[in-house]
């Protein structure tokens, strides 16, 4: 059995549809692929951070500055990355801004009929 496009279910009533809400979704940041080389930048940072704290405990106070600067600037670059792509996200036309054609099992009714 095919059909000739998506299938959907049909509504029922003038419901609005919930489903597909406008508004971004919990973890859809990290699902978005755009994102990634900034999350794994901040991971690195968290790394960094990590090995500066174990450095610095050990008493190399030294290095263990130079490594926390270090860690600073990757996690600046890592958010600023995600916060730059984020914006750019908005700034570019949706492609769902402009209206569908009805489903093969929608009868197109005039308004007023």
């Amino acid at each position: 059995m095919t059909s000739d496009g998506s299938w959907e279910i049909p509504p029922l009533d003038d419901a609005p549809d919930i489903a597909r809400t406008p508004e971004s979704q919990p973890g859809q940041a990290l699902a978005d692929a755009r994102n990634r080389a900034g999350f794994v930048l901040l991971f690195i940072g968290g790394l960094v951070t990590i090995a500066a704290a174990a450095i610095g405990v050990a008493g190399y106070r030294g290095p263990a500055v130079v490594g926390a600067v270090i860690a600073i600037v990757i996690v600046l670059g890592g958010t600023a990355l995600i916060v730059l792509e984020r914006r750019n996200a908005r700034s570019r036309p949706s492609r769902t801004a402009e209206p569908e054609a009805p489903a093969s099992w929608q009868a197109v009714v005039p308004p007023g009929a």
